[in-house]
């Protein structure tokens, strides 16, 4: 039988020796790789052995090459892309791709925006058209390898179709040429009907990210990276994960840990947070986006006061607490029921003053006022149950009853007070406004003005109601240039101001004194009236530290004329400057005893010769004189203390209380009373007692020592006369 004559391929016409020679050459290297093939036994080689290799290198890379051939895969290196079978793909190591260059054909996608029907868009229309196929061609690195395997076996076959059986095979090819037309003219060059795929973030991200994960976790590289690394298609997504698997072996200290977070930080847009799983038979570490940061509330630059309707919380104003904006309350029901308000002078805390005085007013309670600025509060002049004290004397004679009146509620509300007293008992509210000005003031009348000796009992009176105050309704609202320990008497007492604001600028000591210095300092826009912070004893949620917040307090001056005028009228005794009916003899005798208040009240030798009180408005209307003008009416008494009047004064007289002025040290040197530098002027301050030469004691104001123009001359000629060479 003629094997050759009854071949199966002898219907195809082709030469009749072609394919028998092509089996007989493949059928020579099969058996000359055979001859060379490799002994076994000793581990030993032919001579052979290197042809042997490389025929078997020629045969497995023809049979590698095309099996890539019909996968559709590149014939040879390594793959350019990251196309896959059904997918088409991204250029892999190359940095000069942009990612608009990134949109290789795949699936359609219909677009959303309307077909445009202008002219010159159908003009361009063919070059377009043209321009996209070209743009097609080139990208034929990154087809899906499903379509270059159809190219690659589709082009021989319509070859061989055409050939052999040229009819049937034309009207295929005209069919595929149609449908090649109709993607062309529908695709992006043409009437843009769909638009090529975008890479997705897997293809765009994922080789970078690979390239330097392979380095940390010291993996080889030829490690399949889908194996170990899996990165969302779409980072944008919500929930979407970036995940790696880590070799079991991988030891991973701090450093590396901070080296795969570099990685992905430097590598992927966005911020993402790492979760590491390093225990299990699988340990990985997954990323995920951070929640984009909520964007910081803003205080607004004006707060419209409001009403409580209670009397223990008082609204101040908003705050900022983490990403909400919230009521400012002062709870003085609390453990803490006093509450002061810090800040250079021209901040605004005398204006955060007048809330406590419209609440207190609104609730029945009855509201002493300390300025010695005359006039910080002046809206609230005239006001029924307002008195306002500006004088030194007369300051110190209010702060002197408020404290009498404390003890005596404290004895009225005992089981053994006479029956009625509780009933007669009212709520009191004591403001000081710049009370660091009022302690130096103070310890200057006592010095200088009435020559008193020893340490005058201002401050015991202080620290006695702030520590006693809440049981017996008497509360205190201070405001101050620093919350210093020396103008409240200690840690103790300052303690006692529960809720403390600041407003305007505070330098870093100021807010470390306020807080404490371990508490950071928080921004906030020093431009906008009255801004500032605040804390009220709650912990910050997240350390050791007092919880400060942004604060803008509320607003309510031009209201305070017309809030006081609608409130209900106070007691006759009051508004007449009176001391309280419940202040007993034994009450008086007893708080005497204990802080010796007698002497600096009205009457007393160092009190006022008669009630420093503004005289009661009539409804509606508050008259802007000073609070020094004195009561002419007839001689009062306390209800029941026959001890202590308050004697009419004179008409047109006012009080003795002119203070010579004082300067600190650096204040008098520039001024020539002490007549060296300040640096000088503190070295002999130092050297003056070993000399024999006692230094002034001054007046502390909790920063700074002040002393009188007299005091310091002295010491200057005293100095002089010991120490006359160095002066």
């Amino acid at each position: 039988m003629n094997l050759i004559s009854a071949a199966p391929w002898d219907g195809w016409d082709l030469p009749g020796y072609a394919l028998p020679s092509a089996g007989t050459v493949l059928g020579a290297l099969v058996l000359v790789a055979w001859m060379f093939k490799e002994e076994s036994g000793k581990g030993r080689r032919k001579p052979n052995d290197e042809l042997n290799r490389a025929i078997e290198r020629v045969v497995g890379g023809v049979v590698r090459g095309i099996g890539r051939f019909l996968a559709g895969r590149d014939l040879v290196g390594e793959p350019r892309t990251t196309a896959t079978w059904w997918r088409s793909g991204v250029p892999v190591g190359t940095g000069d791709s942009s990612v608009a260059d990134l949109t290789v054909s795949s699936s359609p996608r219909w677009p959303k925006r309307r077909m445009r029907r202008d002219a010159v868009h159908w003009l361009g229309t063919p070059l377009r058209m043209l321009i996209s196929v070209g743009r097609g061609l080139a990208a034929w690195s990154r087809w899906p390898h499903a379509a270059r395997s159809l190219v690659r076996l589709g082009l021989p076959a319509a070859a061989w179709g055409l050939w052999l059986h040229p009819d049937e095979t034309r009207p295929v090819l005209i069919g595929a040429g149609a449908v090649a037309v109709l993607v062309v003219l529908t695709g992006p060059g043409g009437l843009e009907w769909w638009e090529p795929r975008k890479a997705t973030d897997d293809e765009l991200y994922g080789p970078g990210v690979w390239a330097a994960v392979r380095q940390v976790l010291r993996l080889d590289e030829n490690a399949p990276r889908k194996k170990r690394l899996s990165i969302d298609a779409d980072l944008s997504a919500e929930g979407a994960r970036i995940v790696l698997l880590l070799p079991l072996e991988w030891m991973g200290g701090k450093d590396a840990m901070a080296a795969l977070q570099h990685v992905i930080d430097t590598r992927i847009p966005g911020e993402w947070a790492a979760r590491w799983e390093r225990a299990g038979a699988k340990p990985y570490v997954e990323w995920t986006r951070k929640p984009a940061p909520t964007a910081k509330p803003v205080l607004p630059g004006y707060v419209q006061w409001k009403s409580t309707g209670n009397r223990f919380e008082v609204f101040v104003g908003k705050a900022i607490e983490g990403d909400r904006i919230v009521d400012v309350m002062v709870q003085t029901q609390s453990a803490t029921p006093h509450w002061g308000v810090g800040g250079d002078t021209g901040s605004g805390k005398s204006t955060v003053l007048y809330i406590p005085v419209v609440h207190a007013r609104q609730h029945g309670e009855l509201i002493d006022i300390l300025d010695t600025k005359q006039n910080s509060l002046i809206e609230a002049e005239g006001a029924s149950g307002v008195r306002i004290h500006k004088t030194v004397r007369s300051c110190v004679a209010a702060f002197a009853e408020f404290m009498v009146s404390m003890m005596a509620a404290e004895a009225a509300m005992g089981k053994g007070a006479p029956p009625g007293a509780r009933a007669q008992l009212v709520p009191r509210t004591l403001v000081i406004d710049e009370l660091p000005t009022l302690i130096k003031l103070a310890y200057v009348w006592w010095r200088y003005g009435i020559k008193g000796k020893g340490t005058p009992p201002f401050l015991d009176w202080f620290s006695i109601i702030l520590l006693q105050g809440r049981s017996s309704d008497h509360r205190i609202v201070v405001g101050t240039q620093q919350f210093a320990n020396s103008f409240f008497g200690g840690t103790m007492e300052r303690a006692q101001i529960g809720s403390k604001f600041i407003v305007g600028l505070q330098d870093r000591i100021s807010w470390g004194v306020a807080f404490g210095q371990s508490t950071p300092v928080i921004q906030y826009d020093t431009t906008v009236k009255g801004r500032g912070a605040f804390a009220d004893k709650r912990q910050a949620p997240d350390a050791d530290h007092l919880y400060v917040r942004e604060f803008q307090p509320a607003y309510i001056t031009p209201m305070v004329a017309t809030l006081l005028a609608d409130c209900p009228p106070a007691p006759d005794w009051f508004d007449a400057g009176q001391m309280a009916p419940w202040i007993t003899d034994e009450a008086l005798t007893e708080a005497d005893l204990v802080a010796g208040v007698r002497a600096f009240l009205p009457g007393g030798a160092y009190g006022p010769s008669a009630p420093t009180v503004t005289p009661t408005a009539a409804p509606g209307t508050v008259p802007h004189q000073p609070s020094s003008a004195h009561v002419t009416s007839p001689p009062v008494t306390s209800g029941t203390a026959p001890h202590v009047t308050t004697a009419q004064a004179a008409a047109g007289t006012t009080e003795d209380d002119a203070l010579p002025p004082t300067y600190s040290l650096a204040e008098a040197c520039a001024q020539g009373i002490v007549p060296w530098q300040h640096s000088t002027a503190r070295q002999y301050k130092k050297r003056s007692e070993e000399k024999g030469v006692p230094f002034p004691e001054g007046i502390p104001d909790g920063r700074t020592t002040h002393y009188t123009e007299e005091e310091l001359r002295d010491w200057v000629k005293r100095w002089k006369s010991v120490v006359p060479s160095k002066s």
